[in-house]
C-alpha cells in the first residue's frame, strides 16, 4: 500500500508551533492511529526544512542542519504505517528547484499538502514581530507600506513575506512536482477560527486533514509562539539597531530572540498588543477577497471556511501602531530587558570563570548586548536619564540594574 504523506508548508504564526508541540507531545498516540510524526527532536523539522532550502536565519550556517531532510525522508520510508505528516512553515519559502528535490524524494508516497490560513489583519502584525526577533530593523509603518508597494521587491523581507503568507502562491508552487500538478482534492487549506472561536478548532480541523481523532491527544504540556507587546517589540528593534553590525547570530539568537523576545519580554504583564491600525484595513480587506476567491477557484479543501480569511473591522478601532509606542513604557521594557542581559552575563562568569576561547567570546558578546541595552535606556528620549534616576530612586530592581551596569561598564575598561 502506497503510503500517504502530508506536507504541512506554512504559513507563519498560524498557529503552527502549537501544532507542532500537539504533534510531538503525542507521538505515541499518534502512531497508534497509524501516523508517524518524524524526527527524534522538536527540532528536527525545522533541521530538515533549513537542509532542504539550504539556507538559515541571518545568513549563518548550522552544521546540525546537514543531511536532515534526508534523515526524515528515510524515516518515513522505513515506516510500515499509512501515514506520515512533516510539518514547517519555513518550507513556505521553498523555491520551484527545493520543492521539485522534496517531491522527487518523496515519489514513494502519495503526497497531500497543507497550509493553514489566517486572516492577514492578525497575520501583518504577527509576521512583522517575528520578523523583528530575527533582525528585522524595519519599523511597522515602513514594513506595511511595504507590502502594499509592489515594487518593493528590493526588500527581502518584504518578498520573504509574500512568499509564506499568499497561501495561493505556495500552494501553486508546491503542487508542481516533478512527476505532474498534484491534484486540488489532495491540497488542503485549513483556516483558522476567527477571534472568540473555541481554543480546541484550530486542532480539530488539522485532526481532520490528517484522519486522526484529537480526542485523545493530550495538550497539557503544549505552548504556542508567545506573542511580544508594543513597546516590548519596538525594544527589540532598537536593539537590532543598535547591535547589527557588533553581535554575531549565534548570540543574538539565544540572548535577544529567545531569552529576552521569547521570555523575559513575553512575560510583562499589561502589554499592549499589537494589532494592525484601521487605516490599512480597506487594503488589507481586498487583498484578502482576492486570496480566497483564488483559493476557491483553485478547487482546494477547505477545513473550515474561506470566509475565515476575511479581517473584521477592529472593534474599538486600533490604533497600537509599535511605531508610536510610549518612551517611558519602552524604557520599562529596556530596564527589565537589561537586567535580564546581567543577570546572563553573571551567570556565566560563575559557570566559566577560567575558560577561554568561545566562552570569552560569549560573554564578550554578552557585554555588548548590555552595552546596547544601556544605552536605549540612556538615550531613547532627552528626559530619560532623569526618568532612570527617578526610578532607580524609586524602585530596587532598577537601582540593582544601573549599579550593576555600572561595574560592568568598569570592569571592561
Amino acid at each position: 500500500m502506497t503510503p500517504v504523506v502530508y506536507v504541512h508548508v506554512g504559513a507563519p504564526k498560524s498557529g503552527t508551533t502549537y501544532l507542532q508541540n500537539v504533534m510531538w507531545h503525542n507521538r505515541e498516540v499518534l502512531a497508534g492511529q497509524g501516523l508517524l510524526y518524524p524526527g527524534d527532536e522538536p527540532s528536527a523539522h525545522v533541521w530538515a526544512a533549513f537542509d532542504l532550502r539550504g539556507a538559515f536565519f541571518d545568513g549563518h550556517s548550522d552544521p546540525v542542519t546537514r543531511g536532515a531532510w534526508a534523515r526524515m525522508v528515510e524515516e518515513i520510508r522505513a515506516w510500515d504505517g499509512p501515514v506520515a505528516l512533516i510539518s514547517q512553515e519555513l518550507l513556505s519559502a521553498a523555491t520551484p528547484a527545493h520543492v521539485r528535490r522534496a517531491l522527487a524524494d518523496l515519489d514513494f508516497a502519495e503526497v497531500h499538502l497543507v497550509y493553514t490560513a489566517r486572516d492577514l489583519a492578525r497575520q501583518i502584525p504577527a509576521h512583522w514581530q517575528e520578523d523583528v526577533k530575527n533582525r528585522l530593523t524595519m519599523t511597522f509603518g515602513e514594513f506595511v507600506d511595504g507590502l502594499r508597494d509592489p515594487g518593493a521587491a528590493r526588500s527581502r523581507w518584504i518578498r520573504e513575506f509574500w512568499r509564506m503568507q499568499d497561501a495561493a502562491a505556495v500552494l501553486a508552487r508546491w503542487g508542481e512536482g516533478p512527476a505532474g500538478p498534484i491534484p486540488p482534492e489532495r491540497v488542503h487549506v485549513v483556516t483558522l477560527p476567527p477571534p472568540g472561536a473555541p481554543s480546541e478548532l484550530l486542532l480539530e480541523r488539522f485532526c481532520a486533514v490528517l484522519g486522526v481523532d484529537p480526542s485523545g491527544l493530550d495538550t497539557s504540556q503544549v505552548f504556542a509562539n508567545p506573542s511580544l507587546g508594543v513597546a516590548e517589540t519596538e525594544l527589540i528593534r532598537r536593539i537590532n539597531l543598535a547591535t547589527r553590525g557588533s553581535v554575531e547570530w549565534p548570540v543574538h539568537d539565544v540572548f535577544v530572540k529567545h531569552d529576552l523576545a521569547q521570555s523575559v519580554l513575553t512575560a510583562r504583564k499589561g502589554a499592549t498588543r499589537i494589532r494592525l491600525p484601521e487605516a490599512y484595513l480597506p487594503w488589507v480587506l481586498e487583498r484578502s477577497r482576492r486570496l480566497a476567491g483564488a483559493l476557491r477557484e483553485a478547487g482546494y479543501r477547505v477545513e473550515g471556511d474561506l470566509d475565515d480569511l476575511l479581517p473584521a473591522p477592529a472593534n474599538p478601532p486600533a490604533a497600537s501602531d509599535p511605531g508610536r509606542a510610549p518612551e517611558e513604557e519602552v524604557l520599562d521594557a529596556a530596564v527589565d530587558a537589561l537586567a535580564q542581559l546581567l543577570r546572563q552575563c553573571a551567570f556565566h562568569r560563575r559557570e566559566d570563570p577560567g575558560e577561554a576561547g568561545s566562552a570569552d567570546l560569549m560573554e564578550e558578546q554578552v557585554a555588548l548586548l548590555s552595552e546596547a541595552a544601556g544605552d536605549l535606556v540612556e538615550m531613547s528620549v532627552s528626559p530619560v536619564k532623569k526618568a532612570v534616576r527617578t526610578l532607580s530612586e524609586r524602585n530596587r530592581l532598577v537601582m540593582s540594574a544601573r549599579v550593576a551596569y555600572w561595574r560592568l561598564a568598569e570592569t571592561r575598561k
